[in-house]
């Protein structure tokens, strides 16, 4: 081998493909210096689950058909493990297609399901006992004989177990069941079981048939599901249903980096530039490096392989980096300059650049001295810097099928498993349309421009304002106006924020929708004279309606006039409408400012109702001001007429509804069904404000706010359209302009346009219309006859209405007319053209059907002259004579299509005896495609668009709507936007116009010819290939628009948008590299994900990014394109850490995929390194195996050992959430922050606690899998609110409130909460106030002033104990009976501290003797769970028990509105200050926090009844003493100095907190509102935990406790430090002493306390080491404790279960298992420690 001399050192196994014999001799030579590395993986706490039942939960969620037809023909192998993978992948493979298996097999080897798994299993109350149990009519049975008697009885609803909508729910509709259940109509029965085994077969046969006997489709008596679970000791158990279950579960889905300490690099003169860079050439060989590296003659392996040049370059950087010391490879500045150009460079040159960018990315700090010294291409670095012009250097930018993905947030492994399943699962359905693959795609990118359509986008135009009673008009009132600009360019003038602009034009139109008589209506009536009254630059109008008006157009479709004695809501209706005719808006204003009692006050609980009383006096104190106004000279006669009349005789004509108030009862009626037509009142009769065509409905019960919110954004439209001229000074009627300009329609209906909230919705729902014989070229869908729009044709149709009709209704009648109407008129304005199909849906399916059907059909199916059938059929059905004939003949009918120009030949043939056969046959099939494929009512009437059903008329449902012409006309808008029919329509033409037209069908024709003069039709054939093509294009867009409508379009902000086409545009020829996929060749099919990237190379996201592209690239066959993105002239290292992101592996075929981890090799031996874990935002990780300290790890410490290995825990799944009371009257409170919630399960309810943030009304609860409860908390919480509404429930499909409630009890308070993926749970809680707390504050104390400011607080605070620690799987700490715990307990002294680090973890020890040796009173440890080792949590048990302290464990996960700080010491400092409202148990009043670096030499309880003066927490001021330090204090000048304006600057070393005074204030959120507004700026918050609170104080003020709490020599000096009651441990910036060599010298007793806590850390670890052998206490004596060993020993023995690891093959408890066991250990411990509680002064 004249290329290989020797080899010295083993090439990474990250190294990319190099040639089979330099990689073997490479290999071979690992002897000589095996490199260190590090291993990490993740297991979670429960035990593992069943992969096969991992695989049918995928299922479930693709198809509850494939999940049956899986569990039921599953029969497992007998084979070893490995062919048992095969086997379960390769028949759930079955179920779905090609491409979704992709999905599955990762899903499988990922484990996705398993917290599904979980969950079912946790819902069973034992899984021990038989092999399959059946629950039903509360009983349990064990086999089908058993169950097979007592399913002949029908039981009651209560008596069954609870079912969930998640469950595995035998019927047509799983849904319906559900909903049948819940109703109280069926019986539930839940079958546990493993599918395979004999038992569950037989059962499930037999729960099947009773089933279907039944007819179960939501009319049944049993609802019957499937929890699928391995029962314990079950022997019928084969092997493949056991795979997953042996040994603890590892996930993947992580991130893994190890961040380099204390890393800098040299900075020389730029003078010095030249020199180097000629020095650094002068090396030669390859690209500036050496030939030869380690034996290696890297040269001559790049002549035989030049493809793999840049690869060799990468292993040439592994050997020079393996050789040399971190510091041999020091940077100079100018080094760095193009560092991210190099990189770029070296990627997009390599063979496959994906994974050489996988391996820069996540192993830069070995390889970047190599990097600099590459010359940048100039070509590259130009097209980089073109780019730039349009994305920002350095930028992350990813598109998913032309969506946007977040970088690198949206690029966690399970949501995208979860995003790629139904990405694939949209392409298989959109296949279906029969398009190109290219249209396909263009399809999928479509979703990316949808845009809301709702009342709050979408204008209705009111004019001509007829029914509105404008009370005021700036543009006429010049009196009132007097001083305003009359310059609409105006709004464009700067002005103070909340400042409107005084322009006296009517550019801001309010409309009030309003019952008068309501509490609503008094309380408009008072916002709107205070507005006009305060001059607000609003016109303001009010339509008052009438709510019997409403119910009687609900039961009647029409109204009749109100009489004389009406209701008081129509009488005020009249009283403005006739004031308003007679005297104008003058008399309006001053009615409407009577309405309101002087008596009232806008902060009352609730506004009165409108007594008659007091609307007589408001009438006739308007008359009389207003009559007595037109007794003028220049008054009219008409005017003197009106004066004369007394106002009590106007009050009488007014309850006759005569003279003066003759007509007002029929205006009111008419104004009523105005606003009932535009959508301005709904059917519950709520009101609405309308606001320049904006509609915004909800909003009254707080009109002023509401018309302020709505009145800022429509200033920058308006100021948008005067800044580009569109609206000028001179623009007559402004409003009428701006209503032109964004497209105002006449008529609204927020039903047609609502988005279905849930797929089993009955009125409105959207589905994708797929099946048989539903190919857009053949079946029935191809030969279906449309109407057309004049002149439609010829051009593709996107918008496809089935009128689906029973034609002998009269309902189904005047809805075909509605149609009609709708397609002989044009497309209506910002629509495309729609054609309408009928389809027949009659009321009694066996029923032969009638004449009228049958000719309709034949009409409709004239394959000629068809622009002349809506004509005949409006005058057909217009005519009641003629459908009277029709009953008997249809002669008539056949004269009058002959009248009309019809082919009379053609349908006389179609009537005759031999097709009606055929006609009678194809009505029948329409029927059953209504009412079984759409799901609709027999005989109910509805319009199906695209696919999405809204139905109209239908006595099963209540409904009985009237349907007009402008509905269709709404829905042609909705299907335009939501549908994507107007992006669809342009894509087909685009593709027809180049010749992608669909494949062509034979023996189907969708009549499209308009041939008007006989039936042969005259077009020639090329023609008629045409017509048939857009036929069939049209079809193919009706699949399409109903595919994507039913999968959801995205909410895509307009910038992710405008960032797509700058991405299109973007130049690649040199910084673009392509993943390939090989989409398309090889016999694969086209590739479903298509994903586009802009990324840094050179960026924390790119480490996470860049191997999931190389996996989705090798596992889903993705095609991907990336355009690299560099920072340019860098300055400092851009990555200093390595860094790994664990994915599932890819089993090879007969194998299995082994268990995921993070794996490092060849890392630097001598850099001290940080291990931080990235895991994803729901999950709560913990490290619980780890021999060395991570904080500093120094890998050449390891000796003989080649790799470190650490194993963390899945500690929690994190529910979170936001809560919000829309309908609150503060607008403080519509985030009703201090609420409390509790999590538990129905036995414990009482789990976990926490309160709600003011902070976006977040809140965060740590939970398992499982099905849990959320309620208000006991007290104020529960009866200030009541819950109206949750999503974190159920699935998708199905809104919380629908949940599944437990008969007889109460669940305003409580709400289900689901559990049931590795993603947690992030939900939307709506909360509501009851009557008469609206104004209150939960937070508020009651009024009983004798009490205590805690006494009052405890009105609040929950009553039950809190936990040991706040997770669930943690326990509950129980007392004994008459005891307290340690937080009711007023002696108890309560510390919280935190530490990370085996060396700060060291000094924290000595910090727990120094509190315990000088404190008399009990003392409880708080610790902050998130940064100890697992040592530490393993000795914290030892110690508490040994020195009689109690502890617990807490722990918050970040929350990810608050921007997260990336260094793991700020992280630390931030969990010091920004969580402690919720980081306790809600009844723990107070907490003093103690850094661990101090010596306690003082009582601390003379620090906890310290008077804090009313401040939420008290700090200790810096010292002034040492004045060799004033230097340092930076808060004595510049930027500190003016902002604490004579306020000390508090040190966080040491500080109390009084809890209660913290959370009623909401001091939480204050600062992290505070530290939000600050920590974006890199410059801020340098001390975060010292400079948030100091620079908040003037809102969250500090009490300055007395300087001898902390004393530290840097600050202080020597002349108080024996005074000194604390001393802390604080860096010296002068001498930078270490630590531990300070403690030392500065505190007399830290010798004697570190001694002492290390020996009993010794004994300890002895100890557990000892148990961990499985030797005994008794073996091993002689490390007991040093002082009553048997009481430690019985003591820890209750302890040691918490942190005890599960030995290989030992079932882990499940989690409510866990849970109850955890609540036991607790009760237990807390009796002993209370045994302990007599002298403290031994200790």
């Amino acid at each position: 081998m004249t290329f290989l001399r020797s080899a010295t050192c083993r090439m990474p196994s990250t190294v990319l493909s190099l040639p089979l014999l330099v990689l073997a001799a490479f290999l071979a030579c690992a002897a000589a210096g095996e490199p260190k590395g590090i291993g990490v993986s993740l297991r979670v706490k429960w035990p593992g689950t069943s992969t096969l039942l991992e695989a049918a939960e995928y299922l479930a969620a693709e198809s509850p058909s494939a999940f049956w037809s899986f569990v039921e023909a599953w029969q497992s192998p007998k084979d070893t493990q490995t062919s048992c993978w095969d086997a379960i992948l390769s028949s759930a493979g079955q179920h779905v297609s090609s491409e979704m298996a992709l999905s599955l097999q990762q899903a499988m080897a990922s484990r996705q399901y398993t917290a599904k798994v979980e969950m079912l299993r946790n819902l069973a109350e034992s899984t021990e006992g038989a092999c399959c149990r059946a629950e039903y009519a509360g009983q349990h049975f064990s086999t089908a004989a058993q169950l097979a008697p007592a399913l002949k009885q029908k039981p009651h609803a209560e008596a069954g177990p609870r079912l969930y909508p998640f469950d595995h729910i035998y019927s047509n509709g799983s849904i319906a069941s559900f909903r049948s259940w819940q109703a109280g109509n069926a019986s539930g029965a839940v079958l546990y079981g493993m599918p395979g085994t004999a038992c569950f077969t037989e059962m499930h046969q037999l729960l099947k048939s009773t089933v279907t006997k039944q007819g179960l489709e939501g009319r049944g008596v049993l609802a019957y599901a499937v929890r699928p679970m391995l029962m314990q000791g079950c022997s019928d158990v084969k092997a493949c249903s056991l795979l997953g279950t042996q040994g603890p579960l590892h996930l993947a889905g992580y991130g893994v980096e190890l961040a380099i300490k204390n890393m800098e690099y040299s900075a020389l003169d730029d003078s010095q530039v030249a020199a180097a860079k000629q020095a650094q050439q002068e090396a030669g060989g390859l690209e500036g490096g050496p030939e030869e590296v380690k034996g290696f003659l890297l040269g001559r392996l790049r002549e035989r392989r030049p493809q793999l040049e840049q690869e060799l370059l990468t292993f040439r950087d592994h050997l020079m980096a393996a050789s040399s010391s971190s510091e041999d490879q020091t940077l100079k500045v100018w080094d760095l300059k193009d560092l991210g150009l190099q990189a770029s460079q070296r990627i997009a040159q390599a063979s496959d650049p994906l994974r050489l960018l996988t391996h820069i990315s996540q192993n830069f700090p070995t390889l970047a001295a190599s990097l600099s010294r590459l010359p940048v291409n100039a070509s590259l670095a130009a097209e980089v810097r073109s780019n730039q012009r349009s994305l920002p250097a350095g930028v992350n930018v990813m598109f998913l099928n032309g969506l946007p993905v977040d970088v690198p947030t949206g690029m966690e492994l399970y949501p995208l498993l979860e995003r790629i399943s139904a990405e694939t699962r949209l392409t298989d359905m959109l296949k279906e349309t029969v398009l190109q693959p290219e249209d396909i795609q263009s399809l999928l990118r479509l979703r990316a421009s949808v845009k809301p359509l709702d009342s709050t986008n979408l204008r209705i135009d009111l004019a001509p304002y007829t029914h509105v009673h404008w009370i005021n008009d700036l543009e006429k009132d010049k009196k009132r106006y007097r001083g305003f600009s009359g310059r609409v360019t105006d709004l464009l003038m700067p002005s103070f924020p909340g400042n409107l602009p005084s322009i006296a034009r009517n550019l801001f139109n309010a409309v009030f929708v309003v019952d008068l008589a309501s509490p609503q209506g008094i309380g408009v009536a008072e916002a709107v004279v205070r507005a006009i009254g305060s001059k607000w630059p609003v016109r303001i109008g009010l339509l008052p309606f009438v709510p019997d008006v409403v119910q009687a157009v609900k039961q009647k479709g029409h109204a009749s006039p109100p009489t004389s004695g009406t209701s008081l809501s129509a009488q005020a209706a009249q009283a403005l409408q006739v004031l308003d005719d007679s005297f104008g808006a003058s008399a309006c204003l001053h009615f409407l400012s009577q309405l309101q009692p002087a008596s009232s006050h806008a902060t009352s609980a609730a506004p009165p109702s409108l007594t008659l009383a007091q609307l007589k006096t408001a009438f006739t104190s308007a008359w009389d001001a207003a009559a007595g106004d037109m007794t003028n000279p220049g008054a009219t006669t008409d005017d003197l007429e009106l004066a004369e009349i007394e106002a009590t005789d106007a009050w009488q004509q007014l309850q006759d509804s005569s003279g003066v108030a003759a007509g007002s009862s029929q205006a009111v009626v008419e104004a009523t069904h105005f606003a009932l037509s535009r959508g301005l009142v709904t059917p519950e009769e709520e009101g609405s404000l309308w606001l320049n065509g904006l509609v915004f409905g909800g909003v009254l019960a707080g009109p002023q706010q509401a018309l302020m919110r709505g009145i800022y954004p429509e200033m920058q439209t308006l100021q948008e359209h005067v800044y580009y001229r569109i609206i000028e000074d001179d623009t007559a009627d402004v409003l009428a302009q701006l209503l032109q300009l964004e497209g105002a329609v006449q008529h609204y209906n927020p039903r047609l346009l609502a988005q279905p909230s849930s797929m089993d919705r009955e009125d409105v729902r959207q589905q994708a219309v797929l099946g048989a014989g539903l190919l857009p070229t053949q079946g029935w869908l191809a030969t279906l006859g449309y109407l057309y729009p004049p002149g439609g044709e010829d051009s593709i149709t996107a918008i496809t209405h089935w009128v689906c009709i029973d034609p002998d209704t009269q309902a189904g009648q005047r809805l075909l007319l509605a149609a009609l109407e709708h397609i002989r008129a044009a497309p209506a304005l910002n629509t495309v053209a729609s054609r309408v199909g009928v389809l027949y849906n009659p009321t009694d399916p066996a029923k032969e059907p009638s004449l009228l059907a049958k000719i309709l059909q034949v009409v409709l199916d004239l394959p000629s002259r068809r622009s002349k059938i809506p004509d005949f059929l409006t005058s057909l059905l217009s005519d009641k004579t003629q459908l009277n004939l029709l009953t008997t003949s249809w002669d008539s009918a056949l004269k009058l299509a002959q009248e009309a120009g019809l082919n009379l030949a053609a349908i006389s043939s179609s009537l005759e005896e031999a097709g009606i056969s055929e006609l009678t046959a194809k009505l029948q099939a329409q029927a059953e495609l209504t009412q079984k494929l759409l799901r609709l009512p027999a005989g109910s009437s509805a319009v199906v668009t695209n696919g999405r059903a809204v139905v109209v008329n239908s006595p099963a449902l209540g409904l009985s709507d009237e349907f007009t012409k402008e509905d269709f006309e709404l829905l042609d808008l909705y299907a335009s936007s939501q549908q994507m029919a107007s992006g669809i329509g342009d894509l087909l033409e685009t593709a027809l116009s180049q010749g992608r037209a669909l494949p062509s069908q034979q023996g189907n024709s969708p009549n499209p010819s308009t041939d008007e003069d006989d039936g042969e039709g005259n077009g020639d054939d090329d023609d008629e290939e045409e017509e048939l093509v857009v036929a069939r294009l049209s079809n193919a867009a009706l699949l399409a628009s109903s595919i994507l409508a039913t999968h959801g379009h995205a909410e895509v902000a307009e910038r992710s948008q405008a960032l797509g086409q700058v991405v299109d545009a973007l130049q690649g020829s040199h910084c673009a590299i392509t993943g390939h996929s090989g989409a398309g060749s090889g016999g694969r099919a086209p590739a479903s994900l298509h994903i586009q990237v802009v990324l840094n190379p050179l960026s924390k996201a790119a480490q996470r990014v860049a191997p999931i592209l190389e996996w989705l690239r090798a596992s889903f066959h993705a095609s991907i394109k990336v355009y690299l993105n560099p920072e340019l002239d860098l300055s400092d290292m851009p990555l200093k850490s390595f860094y790994q992101y664990v994915l599932p592996e890819i089993p090879s075929p007969g194998g299995m995929p082994q268990s995921p981890a993070a794996t490092f090799r060849s890392l630097p031996p001598r850099q001290i390194l940080t291990l931080n874990f990235d895991a994803p935002e729901m999950w709560l990780v913990e490290p619980v195996v780890a021999d060395y300290d991570l904080d500093n790890l120094k890998l050449e410490q390891l000796g003989e050992a080649s790799t470190l290995s650490a194993e963390f825990e899945l500690e929690a799944l994190m529910l979170t959430g936001r809560c919000i009371d829309r309908y609150s009257r503060r607008r403080d409170l519509v985030y009703p922050r201090g609420v409390q919630l509790h999590l538990g399960s129905p036995k414990q309810p009482h789990l976990q606690d926490t309160l709600v943030m003011s902070n976006l009304g977040y809140f965060q609860l740590k939970s398992a899998p499982g099905a849990w409860t959320l309620q208000l908390a006991p007290g104020r919480s529960r009866d200030l609110y009541r819950i109206q509404s949750s999503t974190g429930t159920l699935g998708d499909q199905i809104a919380a409130e629908s949940l599944a409630a437990i008969p007889g009890k109460e669940y305003e308070y409580e709400t289900a909460v689901a559990i049931s993926s590795l993603q947690g749970k992030d939900m939307l809680l709506q909360i509501t106030k009851r009557s008469g707390f609206e104004m209150e504050d939960v937070l508020d104390t009651p009024d009983d002033k004798s009490h205590t400011l805690w006494d009052r607080l405890g009105s609040w605070m929950s009553k039950p104990n809190p936990l040991s620690e706040p997770a669930l799987g943690a326990g509950l700490q129980h007392t004994s009976a008459g005891g307290l715990s340690p937080e009711d307990d007023p002696n108890t002294i309560h510390i919280f501290s935190v530490a990370s680090g085996h060396m700060y973890e060291r000094l924290q020890k000595i910090m727990i003797l120094s509190v315990i040796r000088n404190t008399r009173n009990p003392v409880k440890f708080w610790f902050i769970k998130n940064y100890m080792s697992p040592q530490m949590k393993r000795f914290v048990p030892e110690m508490a028990a040994h020195y009689k302290f109690h502890y617990l464990f807490v722990t918050y996960k970040w929350p990810s509105f608050l921007h997260k700080q990336t260094e793991k010491q700020r992280l630390i400092w931030a969990y010091k200050i920004l969580f402690l409202d919720v980081l306790f148990p809600l009844n723990l009043r107070k907490v003093i926090f103690c850094d661990s670096d101090q010596v306690v030499r003082g009582d601390m309880a003379e620090l906890w009844n310290l008077d804090l003066h009313g401040a939420p927490f008290g700090f200790t001021p810096f010292c002034d003493n040492n004045k060799d330090m004033e230097g340092f204090r930076f808060w004595k000048q510049g930027f500190w100095k003016e902002h604490l304006r004579g306020k000390p600057y508090h040190i966080s070393a040491l500080f109390v907190v009084d809890l209660a005074r913290f959370r009623q204030t909401a001091a939480g959120d204050q600062l992290r509102v505070t530290y939000e507004q600050l920590s974006k700026d890199p410059n801020s918050l340098s001390n975060l935990d010292q400079d948030l609170p100091n620079y908040a104080q003037h809102s969250v003020p500090i009490h300055s406790l007395p300087m001898e709490w902390l004393w530290c020599e840097t600050w202080c000096g020597n002349a108080t430090k024996h005074r000194a009651k604390t001393i802390d441990l604080c860096n010296n910036p002068l001498t930078k002493e270490p630590k531990l060599q300070g403690a030392r010298r500065i505190v007399t007793e830290w010798p004697a306390l570190d001694e002492e806590a290390r020996s009993f850390t010794a004994q300890v670890e002895a100890r557990l080491a000892a148990q961990a052998s499985g030797i005994t206490n008794q073996e091993h004596s002689g490390v007991q404790s040093m002082s009553n060993k048997d009481e430690d020993a019985r003591i820890q023995h209750s302890i040691l279960p918490e942190v005890a690891k599960v030995q290989p093959g030992k079932e882990m408890p499940s989690t409510l298992q866990y849970i109850a066991q955890q609540a036991d250990i607790n009760h237990k411990f807390q009796e002993d420690l209370k045994s302990q509680r007599q002298d403290k002064s031994e200790l």
